[in-house]
């Protein structure tokens, strides 16, 4: 160390070089982190700050004499973080993979105690020169890449040599074989070491080369078999079935949609073989996809298809959004969320305020496009959506899709003035898009959510509403949390209470919340409007005489052995079946086979169509954590049987061992396609012993939320209450979905009577959506009227009994008598 400071204080030259790589790495890596939002003017200021550096250093080096190696190794250093943070400004590698992150810190780290070699320990010297071998391969990997940029890096480095960056790696590979050449001469074991530094990288590219081909072509010929079997299923949904579910899977698909790819074929030399997709994600540099995708090439897949992929196993629906604006310069500033719990009623209602800042520096551009994917608990549906225009809230108007999604296109793409619209999606999520953002100022808006409350044994529980868009890393959020009726013993910690079942609390933004209470006794005051009530009542399953003739396994990777063999010791005396393809029969013979072909798919799709004899069926499943929507699956001849048999469908039993369950028999189970009951297996067992399976309770009155313990009814009762309206918003989502689902595919389902009872409620669903106009001119020539006769959007404060229809006239004739009788008074007083 002594000898190490004697250098530094010696040698002013090397001391500079030092200081300056520190400061010129510090810089660029602070305005990495997330504290800073470098538009493009900040970028290329802080590029010309590191810039400024290495020039600074190069006359340092060109009038010391004599040189040393170790002057022109610092020098290149400083060149090659000036070169990244120029990447910025001139995009050349993209993001770098965290992996890659940490190597190139690693080998400039190790280039430069190189320097001091002699000063280092036998075993830091092992260590090192291990490294340098693993630099000297990335500094060749770069200098490859930027093969087909150094003529015009040449030709334009008239305008004061920025172009040079492009050699940098190349200086850097060139200095590092001199510095490994000299510390490695006569010594065996660190020529060793050496070796070993560059075999690693060679064997780890060598095994993802070998995992990139395999995967490959496991995709190509599952494209292959499925086109020749003219299989029901896309091809892409067999694939997604099949596949590992890991990185370099997950890289395959990604390949030139979100990793940099090559292909030689393309120009004379290294060109990238790259465009920007429909796909909402930065785009990466990874030197393994790279070269894998050099040696190995790509799929045969379409782009269309590798993003149904994308969103089917890694939920990527929301980066696979259709855009008419970018988006990517907008984050979430700020949070603050309004609940309303009504444990009495065992539903909650949750209003999201969200301002939205940008940091795009082009004063000239109309603005960005602001998409959020919410998601929803269970159950829960969108009725209310809200816009500041002007610093003014404009309040939603209910339409049907179409109309909203036309209005919202024609706004923004063509007009580009203020719009929002929501949409329902499957899976209890729905997509919002607000429009412009710019960088003026901040933008608000609230979505409102009516959400029914999880029964959890005795206990009731709140999930909270969390989203995907802007990002809100850092987001200030302010949540308050008020009850109608506090449940006893209950605190929320680190909550403030403000008054009597009203807390807050003031933190960074968080996804995921759950609170947590004792159910009460459930009310059953009414809710009226328009003539009818909408009462709770307690469920309690109710269950008939059932033995199944046939059983249907639902099997993939998510079964484990021993729930499969307990299982099959209760049903191998009735036939029992499995889809693959087509429904086979399971028997004692090929049972192991039949699971061990079960555990290679990720998930399953099984065709409720084909079951035979409804009434007398059981269908058993269990659920894995991905698989596709119901809707991905339109236009394929799984759907277009699906389609046909849902017109006429009778409901099947169905049983799954868990909670969770798919967004393919989500869907199917909120249209009502299932009498479904899940639980453990020795609960299933149990029914299976006693021939007892719980029957539908449902009918046109009414409607059963078995997550929440809570039936709605639909009643003549008028009695006037302070019951929320939110029961009525519940029901008719509920029942809009029953009446969606035997026309789900042919789109026949937008008929007056559902879109009616949508209005009403004032709900987003599959045949209704809420949106926001900047004028009442654009209400009417998109012939979006208002909502009469209509709940309205939701907000904190209609909880109690609204009016009827006929009703407000009444009010009106009872206000201006009451003011009359007032100012007659008033005046009679005067007079006297």
């Amino acid at each position: 160390m002594k000898i190490l400071k004697a250098i530094l204080s010696e040698d002013r030259v090397i001391k500079i070089g030092l200081v300056l790589i520190l400061a010129s790495a510090a810089l660029f890596g602070i305005t990495e982190t997330s504290l800073f939002e470098l538009n493009d003017g900040g970028a290329f200021g802080v590029f010309f700050i590191n810039y400024l550096f290495s020039v600074t250093y190069f006359f340092v080096v060109v009038f010391k004499r004599p040189k040393r190696l170790a002057y022109w190794v610092m020098l290149f250093m400083l060149w090659f973080i000036s070169a990244f943070a120029l990447n910025r400004s001139m995009n050349v590698f993209d993001i770098s993979v965290p992996w890659l992150c940490v190597v190139i810190c690693l080998s400039c780290v190790a280039l430069i105690m190189a320097l001091f070699m002699e000063q280092l320990t036998a075993a830091g010297k092992h260590v090192v020169v291990f490294l340098l071998g693993a630099a000297f391969l990335l500094f060749v990997y770069y200098s490859l890449y930027l093969t087909s940029m150094y003529i015009i890096g040449l030709i334009a480095a008239i305008a004061i040599g920025i172009s040079l960056h492009v050699f940098a790696p190349v200086a850097l590979a060139i200095v590092t074989f001199i510095v490994i050449k000299r510390n490695v001469a006569g010594s065996r074991s660190l020529k060793m070491a050496l070796a070993a530094g560059v075999f690693v990288p060679v064997l780890v590219c060598a095994l993802f080369i070998g995992q990139w081909h395999s995967i490959n072509k496991q995709v190509n010929l599952a494209v292959n078999h499925n086109t020749l079997a003219e299989g029901k299923l896309p091809s892409w949904v067999v694939i997604s079935q099949n596949i590992p579910k890991n990185s370099i899977a997950e890289r395959i698909i990604k390949a030139n949609l979100v990793y940099k790819t090559v292909n030689l074929q393309e120009n004379w030399l290294w060109n990238t073989d790259f465009h920007k997709a429909s796909f909402d994600e930065p785009l990466k540099h990874d030197p393994l996809v790279v070269l894998a995708s050099l040696f190995c090439g790509q799929t045969n897949l379409e782009e269309h298809e590798r993003i149904k992929i994308l969103e089917a196993m890694y939920d990527a629906r929301h980066k696979a959004q259709d855009r008419l604006w970018s988006g990517d310069k907008l984050k979430t500033a700020s949070v603050v969320t309004n609940v309303k719990i009504f444990p009495e009623y065992r539903l909650a209602y949750t209003e999201k305020n969200l301002f939205i800042k940008s940091s795009e520096t082009r004063t000239w551009w109309p603005g960005e496009e602001a998409i959020y994917t919410f998601h929803l608990p269970e159950g829960s549906v969108v009725s209310s959506l809200s816009l500041w225009i002007d610093g003014r809230e404009a309040k939603s108007r209910l339409t049907t899709k179409a109309k909203a999604d036309s209005a919202y296109k024609t706004v923004v793409g063509v007009e580009r003035h203020d719009p929002s619209v929501i949409h329902w999606q499957e899976g209890n999520t729905v997509s919002v898009r607000i429009f412009p953002v710019t960088t003026t100022e901040a933008r608000k808006f609230r979505i409102g959510v009516t959400s029914p409350l999880r029964q959890q044994g005795t206990q009731l529980v709140y999930e909270s509403i969390y989203f995907d868009g802007p990002p809100a890393t850092g987001a200030d959020e302010t949540l308050q949390v008020a009850f109608s009726k506090k449940p006893p013993l209950f605190s929320l910690p680190g909550f403030e209470e403000l008054s009597e079942g009203v807390f807050t609390a003031d933190r960074k933004y968080q996804a995921d919340d759950e609170i947590v209470f004792a159910a009460p006794p459930l009310a059953n005051m009414p809710f009226t409007f328009a003539g009818a009530g909408y009462k709770l009542e307690n469920y309690k399953p109710q269950y008939a005489a059932f033995d199944p003739a046939a059983v249907y396994l639902d099997l993939n990777s998510s079964w484990n052995i021993t729930e499969f063999d307990s299982l099959w010791q209760a049903i191998k005396t009735k036939k029992v079946y499995y889809y693959d393809g087509e429904l086979k029969e399971v028997t004692e013979e090929n049972k192991a086979e039949v699971f061990a072909r079960a555990q290679k798919l990720n998930f399953s799709l099984f065709p409720v169509n084909e079951v035979k004899d409804a009434e007398k069926a059981l269908i058993i499943t269990k659920c894995a954590d991905i698989a596709p929507n119901l809707g991905d699956l339109d236009e394929s001849e799984f759907q277009r049987r699906l389609t046909a048999y849902l017109a006429t469908a009778k409901p099947v039993r169905m049983f799954n061992i868990g909670t969770k369950i798919t967004p393919y028999l989500k869907a199917l189970k909120e249209m009502r396609v299932f009498v479904y009951d899940n639980g453990e297996l020795p609960a299933l067992l149990d029914k299976l012993n006693q021939h007892r399976f719980i029957q539908s309770q449902e009918d046109a009155g009414h409607v059963v939320l078995d997550q929440s313990g809570f039936i709605i009814s639909q009643t003549t009762d008028t009695l006037k209450s302070n019951a929320p309206d939110h029961l009525l918003r519940l029901f008719a989502y509920n029942d809009v979905m029953k009446k969606v689902g035997p026309h789900y595919f042919d789109k026949t389902y937008v008929q007056p009577d559902i879109i009616r009872e949508a209005e009403q409620a004032y709900i987003a669903s599959p045949v209704s959506s809420l949106i926001v106009l900047e004028t009442q001119a654009d209400y009417e020539r998109f012939g979006i009227d208002e909502n009469k006769d209509s709940l309205k959007n939701a907000s904190m404060k209609s909880s109690g009994a609204v009016p009827e229809p006929g009703e407000w006239l009444l009010v009106l004739i009872a206000l201006a008598v009451i003011n009359f009788l007032v100012y007659r008074a008033k005046y009679a007083k005067q007079d006297i």
